[in-house]
């Protein structure tokens, strides 16, 4: 039976997303991350979701979207939306048909094909699981009809955690989501991993430059371009980035002195890959996890009191997670 996802019930949410390949193949080479990556940004333009950053991997993904309440779109706005997301031929009979529609309510005084014709798309609209579903959708058939494959290529449903907007737990998330390439021993710099939020964005990605941006702005960060860029890289490297040049743990000490109930800094910690960003199903302040708890309250056992679970191996600097897990718990790269 699968469980009920945790929800945010302000007027913007933020969510980590994550999914990995069936078995785990590493299917994903240059190719296949070129065209998710560009498939990603249709989809975002058109639903009205924002990435805020993102990485490919060669066997999963993840993302950082901050999902808004969509308010009613004019006529004008949704044609500008379909006109991005679609083909030249396919928005011209998209097109024909609004205007047939438009004039017929005109004509008549009857909106009922013109609000149905609205409905079928703006109902995808807004709804991060809709972004998911026809995001892994389109890549599969795409990665299939390419390779002369058949049958399902993600392993599960998509797993989200739902991050505060706070001038902590955003960043943090973040940071752990562009490192990933690093931890994982790809590169020495996530500028140089060109499937990443950060890496697109030193690209001159528009769209990622808008992402940082955001993600920096909700955090009380202002300036230019430039500006929010040095202060990102500058918060990506002092939380997370270690060489053999710099004194620092590997992967395998961090994951020693982990079981071992040590304490690590944040910028080990992120460094690794810890479960509480995949698994924590909510990641937040203390107060953020407690309401979040008691607006789900139905989906926990009577015996559950409270929401907040301290995360544990580290000095997590006042993050807490609604799930209580395992800090030894350290995925394979990949």
């Amino acid at each position: 039976m699968r469980k009920p996802r945790i929800l945010g019930n302000r007027e913007t949410n933020y969510y980590h997303v994550m999914s990995r390949v069936v078995n785990r193949d590493h299917v994903m080479g240059a190719e296949e991350k070129e065209f998710f990556m560009l498939t990603m940004r249709k989809l975002e333009a058109f639903s009205g979701l924002r990435i805020l950053t993102y990485c490919i991997m060669s066997n999963h993904f993840h993302i950082l979207v901050e999902v808004p309440n969509i308010t009613d779109l004019d006529d004008d706005a949704l044609l500008d939306r379909l006109r991005t997301f679609y083909s030249k031929r396919q928005f011209s009979e998209i097109e024909q048909e609004y205007t047939r529609a438009f004039q017929h309510a005109q004509d008549t005084g009857n909106r009922d094909w013109l609000d149905e014709f609205r409905l079928q798309y703006v109902s995808r609209m807004g709804d991060l699981s809709v972004f998911l579903k026809e995001l892994k959708e389109r890549f599969s058939k795409w990665y299939n009809r390419k390779h002369g494959r058949r049958g399902t290529l993600w392993e599960e449903r998509f797993k989200s955690v739902l991050v505060e907007n706070s001038d902590h737990a955003l960043t943090t998330m973040a940071a752990y989501i562009d490192l990933n390439p690093v931890r994982a021993g790809l590169v020495g710099d996530p500028k140089e991993y060109r499937h990443c939020g950060y890496a697109e964005a030193v690209g001159g990605g528009e769209a990622a430059r808008d992402g940082i941006t955001r993600l920096m702005q909700s955090q009380g960060q202002e300036g230019n371009w430039r500006q929010i860029s040095a202060k990102y890289r500058t918060y990506l490297f002092s939380t997370g980035y270690e060489t053999d040049a710099k004194a620092g743990f590997t992967e395998q000490q961090a994951k020693e002195v982990l079981e071992q109930g040590g304490e690590l800094p944040l910028r080990a910690l992120i460094r690794c890959h810890v479960r509480y960003f995949n698994d924590g199903v909510a990641l937040g302040s203390r107060l953020f996890i407690e309401e979040i708890f008691e607006n789900n309250r139905p989906f926990f056992g009577e015996r559950r009191k409270n929401g907040a679970r301290k995360m544990r191996g580290g000095d997590w600097e006042g993050l807490y997670s609604l799930r209580n897990l395992s800090p030894g718990a350290i995925a394979a790269p990949g």
